[in-house]
């Protein structure tokens, strides 16, 4: 069930009410938000629910009876994960098998499907993957690190623990939320007329970016995803332009919406993006994209290996697994993996370099405006194999930009340009939030206007594309 779906606005809208007639006192309000969720969750699958149940389940008897263990991190690691491979990535495991040892029947799906179907009696077997199981399993073993470092210092009630993992504006695709800044928020419940002025605009802000933005920039860059072998070296290159806007547009409106859902239901969630294309380098551009998961991987993978206190080639192979392990996160297939690789020596080496005072570009006036382009350039290069199908026809693309080989040419490309234009206004509006806030009094006047011209374009649009590009990770 989309945010952007007529069943979600009559889902909300009914359960906003009743939330906030609901006792103030006790836990009336983390049972319905639990129950609310619990019906939100059984519009992808009722099964998947099930199995969702029982991982939290299990996920917290291991709390309870394990939680003074030695063992009580590696015990929700094994368990987590084991879940997340078995339903993310047994293809791409059985995949890589086969092609190692050339067994032809592990490298198909509908072979290996067909092969386990007749092994085990169940006719049409397919593992299919649970919506947000790759968000949840996040939250699950930073639970757990979060308990053992101290973060979490009173006892947990399975209610408390459940509302965490199953609240359902962060269910599609986050902010990954940390428990302790969560929960507490619990304790100041209530209505703050600003509050929801605020929420408010995040959801217009977040249908704008998506269905005006974003959605308007599928038509230009989705034909060239088919076939990029098509393309031009300067159609492909404007496509890794655009398919950047098109990712930050569509990632950052969903999280819009996450984030006004929760404040109309009295929560502040994280911020996930910081104007990320104002980046100053490498490692600025992570400390501004994807925030939540950023420092996910910062303080359950990076520290955990070792983080910097290992010395600089340790400090750097620990940048490149953890990124790689991130790549990987997002997909199970080797572009993905590739992808974090790179990213991950992009950080290593910017790194390496700053610790030991090394220069390679000689110090000169616009030295940072240069750099930013080599920093853009050297990451958007990277999104390629976001959206080609195979390792191969990635190096293929990137090849024809680099030698500019002739093809077929970009098709409303100015609609592109345009929407970079608006991309930067909102760029400011982050970076600066200071200088271009807005007044309240005069934001607050605004917003019936505003609705009611996102709520004409929203009946123009009819059957526009209401599926988010993040939530297939």
């Amino acid at each position: 069930m989309s945010f952007l779906s007529l069943k979600f606005s009559v889902f909300f809208l009914t359960f906003f009410y009743a939330y906030w007639l609901l006792p103030a006192k006790g836990e009336y309000r983390k049972v319905s938000l639990i129950l609310s969720s619990s019906i939100f969750y059984s519009f992808f699958s009722i099964p998947f629910l099930l199995h969702f149940y029982f991982v939290l389940l299990i996920n917290y008897l291991f709390y309870k009876y394990l939680k003074d263990k030695d063992f009580y991190i590696t015990s929700v690691i094994l368990l987590n994960l084991s879940n997340l491979i078995l339903f993310k990535y047994f293809y791409f495991i059985s995949e890589l098998i086969g092609l190692s040892f050339r067994i032809q029947a592990l490298t198909e799906k509908p072979q290996l499907d067909l092969l386990i179907s007749k092994a085990l009696g169940l006719p049409g077997f397919e593992i299919a993957l649970p919506a947000t199981i790759s968000y949840y399993t996040f939250q699950l073993i930073s639970f757990a690190f979060d308990y053992k470092s101290g973060k979490i210092n009173k006892l947990v009630p399975i209610y408390d623990f459940f509302v965490y993992c199953l609240f359902f504006p962060i269910m599609i695709a986050g902010p990954i939320l940390r428990f302790d800044s969560f929960l507490h928020q619990f304790d100041d419940l209530d209505i703050d007329p600003q509050k929801m002025f605020d929420g408010i605009y995040l959801l217009i802000s977040g249908i704008f970016k998506k269905m005006v933005l974003s959605d308007g920039l599928t038509s230009i860059i989705y034909p060239v995803f088919g076939d990029p072998s098509q393309y031009s070296g300067g159609a492909l290159l404007l496509t890794t332009y655009f398919f950047g806007l098109h990712l930050y547009l569509d990632f950052s409106g969903l999280t819009d919406l996450a984030r006004g859902l929760a404040m109309l239901l009295g929560f502040n969630l994280p911020l996930n993006f910081k104007a990320p294309f104002f980046m100053t380098g490498f490692g600025d551009f992570w400390r501004r994209w994807h925030l939540t998961f950023s420092y996910w991987i910062r303080d359950y993978i990076y520290i955990p290996l070792g983080g910097s206190k290992k010395g600089e080639l340790r400090t750097s192979l620990n940048f490149v697994a953890t990124f790689t392990l991130g790549g990987l996160w997002h997909g199970a297939n080797l572009n993905f993996a590739l992808w974090g690789l790179i990213n991950g020596s992009y950080v290593a080496l910017e790194r390496f370099l700053e610790v030991k005072n090394i220069r390679i570009i000689p110090e000169f006036k616009f030295k940072p405006f240069f750099y930013f382009l080599f920093v853009l350039h050297m990451d958007i290069i990277t999104w390629i194999l976001f959206f080609t199908k195979d390792i191969s026809t990635a190096f293929t693309a990137i090849g024809k930009i680099l030698l500019m080989r002739s093809g077929n040419s970009l098709t409303y490309a100015e609609t592109g340009f345009y929407t970079g234009i608006i991309v930067i206004v909102f760029h400011l509006l982050e970076e600066f939030p200071d200088k271009f806030s807005i007044n309240n009094k005069l934001k607050n006047s605004l917003l019936p206007l505003v609705s009611i011209i996102i709520y004409l374009f929203l009946i123009s649009k009819g059957g526009s594309n209401i599926d988010f590009y993040y939530t297939k990770f």
